[in-house]
Formats: C-alpha cells, structure tokens, sequence
C-alpha cells in the first residue's frame, strides 16, 4: 500500500514539474498549488455542452447529408471544452521551496508567470462576495508586498483560508532554513578566521 502510494506520488510530482516546468528554476520543487474552484466550470461546460453537442449531434440526426459542417461543429466543441479545462487548470498559484508563482495560461502559445520571494510576503487578504462564495468557500486571495500594493492574486480560489496556511507555513519554514544556513555560513567563516590566526600566530612564534 506504502509502494502504491509512493508510486502515485511520484507520478504526480513530475507531471506537474512536465506541465509547470517553463515556470520553475532547474531544481525548483512544488509544494502546494492553489486553484480556482472547479464548481465555476459547470455554467460553461453546460453552455458548451448544449450549442457544440447536443444541438449539432441532434441536427446531424435531421440532415446527415452536410454530415461534415456538424463533424466540424463538434470538433470546435470539443476545443472550446479543452480551452476551458487548461484554462482552469493553469491559472493557479505555485507554492514551491523557494518562492510563490502566479501562473496565467491564454493559451497554449500564450502563458506568463509572476514570482513573489517569501520574505517580501508581506501577508494574504482574503475576500468572499455573494451566497455562492460563502456556501462553497472560495473567493478572492490576495498576497500582499512588504513595500505595499498586492503582489500575486487567485480570484475564485478554492477555501482561501487553507491556502493562507499553506502559504505562511512554508513561508516561515523558507525563513528558518534560511536563518539556519546564514548561521552555519556565519559559523564556517568564523572558524577558519579563527584557525587561519591561530596558523599566523603559530608561524610568528616560529620566526620569533
């Protein structure tokens, strides 16, 4: 069960690092990516769903004879319903070990990121609007700058709360390991100051 899993993880990890990797440093790890709520889909895909298959499918039924104008209907279908996955899929924000990432996808050829570092991570605001943002948990996520103004934003992102934690958590984690690497250079540097005197006093005795 441990190697099933183990397996999966796997999996996961690099097709996201395939689908998100033009955006990452060589090295660069996801740790969480924060959505846009799914439940948005359902008014378009049900819109797509009616005018590019539903209706072409019943007239191809009426008229088979101009069969390839409905063939052709439907392939635009099922690109107009594909835009609308990737669209949904692409447009997150990246947690990763070294930074925060927004992502926008408006197309396949077209696709830009934003980073913001932890420490300029100055804190989150989150704003909900409407019966369906406060039944559903979603809404607007901020993240604000240190120097002011706001720094990356996910509007309809799925339980803004959750990614806030998220976000904080491995933000201080970033800035302890950070700390902890300073001090270990601090510390390095300390002591070879300290055996390179140690060495120069031994070699003025010597002369002396």
């Amino acid at each position: 069960m441990v190697k099933k899993s183990s397996t999966w993880a796997n999996f996961k990890e690099k097709t996201q690092y395939y689908l998100f990797g033009p955006h990452l440093e060589k090295g660069e790890k996801i740790l969480f990516i924060a959505h846009r709520h799914p439940f948005l889909m359902i008014k378009k895909g049900f819109k797509i769903f009616i005018l590019h298959f539903f209706i072409p499918i019943f007239l191809w039924q009426v008229f088979p004879e101009i069969w390839f104008a409905f063939l052709v209907w439907l392939l635009y279908g099922v690109i107009a319903l594909n835009k609308m996955m990737f669209n949904w899929y692409f447009d997150v924000i990246l947690v990763t070990d070294l930074t925060l990432i927004d992502v926008t996808w408006n197309g396949p050829f077209d696709r830009n990121s934003v980073r913001l570092e932890y420490p300029n991570v100055e804190g989150i605001t989150n704003k909900f609007k409407g019966f369906l943002q406060t039944v559903f948990n979603y809404g607007l996520i901020q993240i604000n700058r240190e120097s002011g103004g706001v720094g990356l934003e996910l509007k309809d992102a799925v339980n803004p709360a959750r990614i806030e934690s998220v976000i904080m958590s491995y933000k201080e984690k970033y800035l302890e390991d950070k700390s902890f690497e300073e001090t270990k250079t601090l510390k390095k540097l300390l002591s070879e100051m300290v055996k390179k005197h140690a060495q120069e006093m031994k070699e003025v005795e010597v002369d002396f």
